[in-house]
């Protein structure tokens, strides 16, 4: 199981990494993200504030007032890179896993795979319920929400709260995958799936294609019987014909040698 469990966190990583990859340059298109610039000095801003902090030039009080409604700002320029990497993860995880028949770029190097729990057939709506709670979808777009709807005031301990919900979440699903026998998280418990091994899932396709060999060949073996049994009912009809007729012309003679 601890096998499992770490091959998937490594494979997480990876399709973490490309992903991120992925939307930082697609976060440098203008139009997909017009505040990069302004964003970027935001960000400056705030490490300036921190390194004043840590060098002692202003007290913790100072840092807060500082702190807070720069990092506002920031969460709220950043809106564009949140939807971009959103709309990313749910085609990678959703759509492209899907496709994929369970795989991801991550899993497909690590030799995992991921399949119904009950034998059912995955569908698209599957892999994006799974991809929504492993990555704290709703979590990201209720940050995004506080930050534009609430005030520089009154958003920090909301959104902090918010983040740790997720947070938390993130952990259960690490813990349950850990000790769960089945390796199941939250996220398979939703989309109806669980991990396996491709060697497994090769084994089980190839038992699954041997059977259905047998049963073709098993209708093969009972059709030519058929056939053979059509051709003898034919054959002993024909027979029955001929006899009748011998019976038949033999009577005619007979008759015509007595007259």
């Amino acid at each position: 199981m601890q096998t499992t469990f770490f091959k998937r966190a490594f494979a997480y990583i990876l399709d973490f990494v490309i992903i991120s990859l992925f939307v930082s340059l697609l976060s440098f298109v203008p139009f997909l993200n017009p505040n990069r610039v302004q964003y970027s000095e935001k960000y400056n801003e705030l490490l300036e504030v921190r390194d004043q902090y840590v060098d002692n030039k202003i007290s913790q009080e100072e840092f807060e007032q500082a702190y807070k409604p720069i990092a506002y700002e920031i969460y709220r320029l950043n809106t564009n890179y949140v939807a971009i990497d959103l709309v990313c993860v749910m085609l990678y995880f959703g759509v492209f896993q899907y496709l994929f028949e369970g795989q991801t770029l991550g899993k497909k190097l690590f030799g995992l795979r991921v399949v119904s729990n009950n034998k059912n057939k995955l569908s698209m709506l599957n892999f994006i319920l799974r991809a929504i709670v492993l990555c704290n979808v709703f979590v990201s777009i209720a940050l995004q929400c506080i930050v534009h709807f609430m005030n520089a005031e009154n958003y920090y301990p909301v959104y902090n709260n918010v983040n740790l919900v997720g947070t938390i979440i993130l952990y259960v699903i690490l813990f349950m995958v850990l000790v769960r026998q089945d390796g199941r998280g939250i996220h398979d418990l939703v989309g109806g799936t669980k991990v396996i091994f491709t060697t497994d899932y090769d084994e089980k396709k190839k038992k699954k294609i041997a059977e259905e060999q047998k049963v073709l060949e098993s209708e093969y073996e009972i059709k030519p019987s058929e056939q053979e049994k059509a051709e003898k009912e034919k054959v002993s009809k024909k027979e029955k014909i001929a006899t009748k007729k011998k019976t038949t012309k033999s009577k005619t003679t007979k008759k015509e040698s007595t007259k």
